[in-house]
């Protein structure tokens, strides 16, 4: 039993790590002192409305961004900007919790759009909307904590750890080259007739692009020298 136990609670937190989706809260509209404070998100024949429905959703925020409801289907922005159910595929990304409001595109402002005794929740501003804010409560009445999706910051970071190794490699490799081309100069110099002679002291190149001095240069080293020139 207590292996079970166990093995139980990884595999949990391991399906966590896996999904990392925000935890599940409900949507309430705020706007202070009108008819559209703490009103619910619900569907009326697909399309999202704001209202005093019981059938108000539940909601989370998936890892690559998209609106997931209780009822296993997504939230699809329309071209006039109004929200309606759809399926995973169909779905909007953007969305996040940011300081405690509902964001969708980095944006925490949504609109209410009169519809008899209802309003539509939309996205865009128009004439007749009135700007609203949704904020992400959870099942204890409190507001659940900030979420982003991490497709983009993943996405950013690996962007930013290959430039970084980028610039990294060009200037070790400058480096090495610069390193080469001194200790080859050292090690060589020439005479007003021409012949070539050596240093007491010369540079040999390291394994890893340094330079160490050495004292002397026999015949071998001379010929290398001269074969470098040439």
């Amino acid at each position: 039993m207590k292996f079970s136990t166990t093995l139980s609670v990884a595999l949990f937190t391991l399906a966590k790590m896996v999904i990392a989706d925000s935890e599940e809260f409900g949507l309430v509209s705020i706007r202070s002192g009108s008819d559209l404070q703490y009103l619910g998100v619900y569907s009326d024949n697909g399309t999202l409305k704001l209202g005093s429905s019981s059938g108000s959703f539940e909601a989370t925020i998936t890892d690559d961004g998209k609106l997931k409801f209780n009822d296993d289907k997504y939230a699809v922005v329309n071209e006039d900007g109004s929200f309606k159910e759809g399926s995973e595929s169909d779905a909007a990304t953007g969305f996040s919790i940011k300081d405690g409001h509902l964001n969708y595109k980095s944006s925490s402002g949504f609109y209410a759009i009169k519809d008899n005794s209802s309003y539509i929740f939309s996205s865009k501003q128009s004439d007749d909307a009135t700007g609203i804010a949704i904020r992400p409560t959870g099942k204890t009445g409190s507001v659940v904590a900030d979420f982003s999706p991490s497709d983009s910051n993943s996405s950013s970071s690996s962007s930013a750890s290959a430039s970084s190794s980028t610039e990294s490699a060009k200037t070790s490799s400058a480096a090495a080259v610069s390193s080469a081309s001194s200790a080859a100069a050292s090690v060589i110099s020439q005479i007003t007739d021409g012949q070539i002679q050596a240093p007491n002291t010369v540079y040999e190149q390291t394994e890893n692009g340094g330079a160490k001095a050495t004292v002397g240069m026999g015949a071998g080293a001379l010929a290398a020298a001269a074969a470098f020139l040439l």
